[in-house]
Parts: C-alpha cells; sequence; structure tokens
C-alpha cells in the first residue's frame, strides 16, 4: 500500500460508515433503505478502486472491476428512486420499475469484454478500461444524474419549509458533487494517464456526513461523532505511516530490510496516535459542536436569568428576545394554556397543525402548575435545523422556566399579602387608636356623668321642696312636676351611663338581667325615638338573677340592640326582646342529677339581615361588613368575650332580607 491508496480507502470507510447508519436507523424509512444501498455500492467501487492500487496481476484486476460493476448498474434506478421521495414527486414512481428491468438486463453485459475491455496499468497502479457497452451505461446513468439534480433543484424553489430546504440543499452538494468527481474517472477508464478523482468522493460524503451531524438531514438520531474521530485517527495515523515510510525507505534503502522500515514507522505512529488522541478528540469537539457549545452556554446563561426575574410578563419577553437572537427566529412566543399532559416533551410541529401556517416549527411543553404553557419555535435562520442536543437543551429550558413561573407567582402572592398586611396593620392600628379614644371618651363621659349628678340632685332637692309647699291647683305646680320627672330621667340616663362606663370592674354579682337590659335601651333612647322602629319586650321569666358584671351585660346588650337598629335603618321595623326560663342538662352549677335552670334572652329583628357566607365570621376581632368609618369590627368580638367570661352562650340565626336573631343563654341563679 502506498500513498495513492489512501483516497479510495477513505472513501470507502466514509461510505461504509453511512451505510451502517442508513441501515440500523432505516427504522423501515424507504428513503433510509435506498440512501444506504447508494453508499454501500459505493463503497464497493472504493474497495475495487483500493486493491487496483496493490494488485500486481491484469487479470485479477480486471475480474475485480468486473465484479464490482454488476452492483454499478443498480446506481441508476436507486438513485432515481431515492431522489423521487425526498422531493416527493411520488407521481413519477410507477416508471422506476422500469429502471429497474433496464439494470437487470445490464447485468450480463458487465462480465462481457466490449463492457470492460482489460486493466491498464498506470503509475498509481492498474485501471478497467471501458469498452462500447460501458459507454452506453454510461449515457443512461449521466441522464439519471441530470434528472436526479434537476428534481432537486426544482424541488429546492419551491420548497418554503426552512427544515426542508436545509435538507435539500444538502443532499443535493453532496450527492452532486460525489457524482461531479465520479465523471471523472471517464478519462482514466479510456487510457489518459490521470490520478482517478473518483477516489475523492470521500470529500462530498463528509459534507453529509457534516450534515448530518449538525443539521440530522436524514432524519437520524446524532451519532457521527465516534465515526469522525476514528476516521480522523485513520487518515492522521495512514498519512504519517505512509510518509514516515517512504522517507525511511529513501534513508535507509541501502542498510536497512523493508520489513523493519515498516515495524519503525508502524511502532512510531502508533506513539503519535497513543500520545494526540486527547488533543485530537478535544479539537474534534471543539470544532464539531462548536455552535452547540455556545447555545448551551447562551440557554445556560438565559436559566439564571430567568430564574431572578419576578414578573412573568418580564420573563416572558427575555425568554422571547434570548431565543429570538440565538436561532435567528422569525417567530417566537410563549402561549399559555389551561393546563398540559405531564408526559408530554419537546415535539416537532407537523404541517397539518394550524401552528405551521403561523411559522412554528417546535414545541417544547412548559409543565409550570402556576402557569401551564408551550414554547413556540419558528424557523431557524442560516438554513439551520433543530438538532436532537438543542432539542434536549431547550426542554432544560422549559424546566426552568415553568420553576420562574411558580417562582414569579409565589412572589406576586407574597407581594400582595405583604401589601395587604400592611393595608391591615395600618387599618387595625388606627381602629385600635380609635377604641382607645373612645375609651378616654367613654372614661370623660363617666367623669362628666360624676359631676352631672351632684347639680341635678341640687336641682331636683329645689323642685321637691317648692312642690310640696305649692298648692295642688296651682298651674305652676304641674310644671314644676314636669321639670321633676324630666330630671329624673335624665339623672336616669347619667347612671346609665356611669355603670355602662365601669368596663374596669370585673366584681361579680347577682344581676337581676332586667336592669343591664333597661339601661341598654336608656342609653339608645335617642338613636331610635325618632325612627319607625317599634321595641316590643315580652319579660317572662321566673328565675331572672345571673352571676355577673352589671356594666359589661350592658355592653352587650347596647352593641346587639344597636346592630338591630342599623339593620332595620331608617325602615319600619321592629325588634322584639323575649327573657324566658328554660330547662337544659345537668351542669356543675346545680344539684347533681335535676336539671339546669337557664336564663335565655332572644333578641330578634326584621332588619337586613347577615349573609350566610359571613355569619361564622361576625364574632372574630375587627370582621365588619360596615363601610369604610362606620365600623372597626370589635362589637361583637366584645359581646362574645363578655357572654363567655360569664359562662354563658351566644347564638345567631340570621338570613339576608330576612332578619336576625342574636339568643344568649345563662346559667340562672335563686335570691
Amino acid at each position: 500500500m502506498d500513498i495513492y491508496s489512501i483516497p479510495p480507502l477513505l472513501s470507502a470507510i466514509v461510505l461504509f460508515i453511512l451505510f451502517l447508519m442508513g441501515v440500523f436507523r432505516s427504522k423501515r424509512s424507504p428513503i433510509n433503505l435506498l440512501f444506504s444501498f447508494i453508499c454501500l455500492i459505493g463503497c464497493f467501487l472504493n474497495i475495487d478502486k483500493t486493491a487496483l492500487t496493490v494488485i500486481a496481476d491484469e487479470k485479477l484486476a480486471i475480474q475485480i472491476s468486473r465484479m464490482d460493476h454488476v452492483f454499478l448498474v443498480f446506481i441508476v434506478p436507486i438513485y432515481l428512486h431515492f431522489t423521487l421521495l425526498v422531493t416527493g414527486y411520488k407521481k413519477w414512481l410507477p416508471f422506476i420499475k422500469y429502471f429497474y428491468i433496464v439494470s437487470f438486463l445490464l447485468l450480463p453485459l458487465t462480465r462481457h469484454p466490449q463492457y470492460l475491455t482489460h486493466a491498464k496499468h498506470y503509475f498509481f497502479g492498474f485501471f478497467a478500461i471501458a469498452g462500447p457497452y460501458f459507454f452506453f451505461f454510461g449515457i443512461i446513468s449521466t441522464l439519471s444524474t441530470a434528472v436526479s439534480l434537476y428534481l432537486l433543484v426544482k424541488k429546492l424553489r419551491e420548497e418554503t419549509a426552512s427544515m426542508k430546504r436545509t435538507r435539500i440543499k444538502y443532499i443535493l452538494s453532496s450527492f452532486g458533487l460525489a457524482a461531479f468527481v465520479n465523471h471523472f474517472d471517464i478519462f482514466t477508464m479510456n487510457g489518459y494517464e490521470i490520478y482517478p478523482l473518483g477516489n475523492f468522493v470521500f470529500v462530498p460524503m463528509c459534507l453529509l456526513g457534516y450534515s448530518i451531524l449538525k443539521h440530522d438531514v436524514m432524519e437520524w438520531k446524532i451519532f457521527l461523532s465516534k465515526g469522525i474521530v476514528l476516521s480522523t485517527f485513520l487518515l492522521i495515523s495512514t498519512g504519517f505511516f505512509v510518509g514516515l515510510t517512504v522517507l525511511l525507505k529513501k534513508l535507509l534503502v541501502a542498510s536497512v530490510h523493508t520489513e523493519m522500515v515498516y515495524i519503525v514507522a508502524m511502532v512510531l505512529t502508533f506513539f503519535l496516535v497513543y500520545f494526540s488522541k486527547e488533543r485530537v478528540q478535544d479539537f474534534l469537539a471543539q470544532f464539531l459542536h462548536q455552535e452547540l457549545i455556545k447555545n448551551r452556554r447562551a440557554l445556560r446563561d438565559l436559566s439564571f436569568t430567568i430564574l431572578a426575574l419576578h414578573r412573568l410578563e418580564d420573563i416572558k419577553n427575555h425568554i422571547i428576545a434570548k431565543l429570538s437572537e440565538l436561532f435567528s427566529l422569525q417567530q417566537c412566543a410563549v402561549r399559555m394554556v389551561p393546563r398540559i399532559d405531564e408526559t408530554e416533551m419537546v415535539s416537532a410541529i407537523s404541517e397539518s397543525d394550524t401552528l405551521w401556517n403561523d411559522g412554528y416549527r417546535l414545541s417544547i411543553p412548559i409543565h409550570s402548575k402556576a402557569h401551564p404553557s408551550y414554547l413556540l419555535l419558528g424557523e431557524k435562520g442560516k438554513m439551520g435545523l433543530y438538532t436532537a442536543e438543542e432539542a434536549e437543551l431547550l426542554a432544560i429550558l422549559a424546566n426552568h422556566t415553568a420553576l420562574s413561573f411558580d417562582n414569579a407567582k409565589a412572589y406576586k402572592e407574597i407581594r400582595d399579602f405583604s401589601v395587604s398586611l400592611e393595608k391591615l396593620v395600618d387599618e387595625r392600628t388606627k381602629a385600635l387608636i380609635q377604641s382607645e379614644s373612645l375609651a378616654a371618651v367613654g372614661r370623660l363621659a363617666a367623669g362628666i356623668a360624676h359631676e352631672l349628678n351632684n347639680p341635678i340632685a341640687g336641682v331636683m332637692s329645689t323642685l321637691e321642696f317648692y312642690i310640696d309647699h305649692l298648692e295642688e291647683k296651682s298651674g305652676i305646680r304641674d310644671d314644676l312636676a314636669f321639670s321633676l320627672n324630666e330630671l329624673r330621667r335624665a339623672k336616669d340616663i347619667v347612671k346609665s351611663l356611669l355603670d355602662a362606663s365601669r368596663q374596669k370592674d370585673e366584681a361579680k354579682e347577682l344581676v337581676d338581667i332586667y336592669n343591664p337590659l333597661e339601661d341598654a335601651l336608656k342609653i339608645l333612647y335617642n338613636q331610635y325615638k325618632n325612627k319607625k322602629i317599634a321595641i316590643t319586650k315580652n319579660y317572662s321569666a321566673e328565675y331572672n338573677l345571673v352571676m355577673g358584671n352589671g356594666p359589661r351585660l350592658c355592653q352587650v346588650f347596647i352593641n346587639i340592640i344597636k346592630n338591630s337598629l342599623e339593620a332595620i335603618g331608617d325602615s319600619n321595623g321592629r325588634i322584639t326582646i323575649d327573657i324566658f326560663n328554660e330547662d337544659g342538662p345537668p351542669d356543675q352549677l346545680h344539684q347533681r342529677g335535676s336539671a339546669a335552670r337557664w336564663l335565655v334572652c332572644r333578641i330578634s329583628d326584621d332588619g337586613e339581615g347577615i349573609a350566610t357566607k359571613h355569619a361564622k365570621d361576625i364574632f372574630k376581632p375587627f370582621f365588619t361588613t360596615k363601610p369604610r368609618g362606620k365600623g372597626i369590627g370589635l362589637g361583637l368580638f366584645i359581646v362574645h368575650e363578655i357572654i363567655k367570661d360569664h359562662k354563658a352562650t351566644i347564638g345567631v340565626e340570621s338570613s339576608t332580607d330576612k332578619g336576625t336573631i342574636f339568643t344568649l343563654s345563662f346559667p340562672s341563679r335563686q335570691q
């Protein structure tokens, strides 16, 4: 073997690798199978050329060439068949069978002396000389090649999809260049001593391999990296071995045997490959995958960037902008959907999909719990197709996007909660300040009421004196009696106000339930005296004493009756107060085994009522349905706390527009 054997050997190796790829990745695809057969025929032809460079027997050389051309005649129908399937012009497929028939008819001619006459020896070795029958086959082969190239060019002009245009461009360039260099072999077959250019068919085939590696033009999973690395090592080691052998023969031809030259060259070649393999692999990885490495870094940076963003629109806009710049996209979008199947993966968009007409070619699901979406990408620029590695990187980006979407939702909820909490704290602070102010006003009112008692008592004493000393028929005596009654009512109101303001007096004693109730009605009299509200009192309790604190019970009744007044408003209405006894289960406050006696106070109104959804919250602190500034939501909470402190119970029944009933149940006591 010498340097002239290297090009056909490399071509045979490259074609054999492509043949294996087509066979193992065919998946019953006619296009891949036909491609495999084309590569296999080319591999046989280049094995023939390699063998002819080292064979010294002319008869053996011509026999090998005729054997190879038995397969070569089928290149015409297979190549046309492959072209029609790639371009989609399937209406011409019925005519392919005639080309297969013609190839079968040419089989006997390949063994005839007029097809390949003999083998001629050149400076690079033997090569077959063409006969008349071969030129007939050559014309048919040239015509089929021209038709195939025409169909590929025609389809390239018609096709608008970038994915298909890229596939056709690489097939056209690789197979077109391969056919071009192979046709130059005719000069050598006619006796011209020219090194066959067809031996360099590995160059266009490497171009096809690169297109498969980068763009997956044959729809295979990309796995050429190892094959390219091995081919590169084979090329380096072969070239180094041949060059070193030639150099050693010239330098040591007189003193060293030829076998020793080969051994030394082989050992040095081994050391070269062994010590340079890692650097060569790193170089090839950087060279073959430089775009992938760049995209990986860009997508990694993009993932980190979006995880730091907190607004949904900012995340979407940043992703669209960066991907459009990275892949030179014309279309890119993040489309929200109600839900996504958890098993859904990255998928190519078919032509039957409506998204195809919108310019989208790849769909990546974003499995976000907060905002399930699809990342839609259009066609890549620069004849680019989405590779499996890029799809995997985009899937990882989609996962980071889903995480950033969920983080954005959580951040928004926290931010909204913080704002609402600040607002609530501000409102409650104002409410507490108002409550404290009311307490201060209450203390002031208590002081004023205490001070008013003295002048009222003095005036009443004076009036009583004059009434006792005036004649009964005197006109002024009736006026003085009326004034005395009004002062007595004023004194009662002041006394009720004073009793209600004594909130810190927690001492409990036997209290007649009617007294705090009547005090509450007196205090509220001015609020309902001018309204169309009738207050009905049904007092039927035999046991009307409870253990408690009078002022605090008065506060309970004030709050409940005041709510009823506000619920009725300016409309005609009625407030009914029922006080009665009822039996209940035994408790520790009564004799064991005897029925407990309860004092029940039921206050009902026919006002607007309480909505069902609010009924469970009315006793919570700061809960109110009143307009802003009309209430702070503490009244019923205080009522509940006072009732609980008195070992009593409180219940409410209400419905919208039908009124409300408050039922207070106290353990009754006997004098």
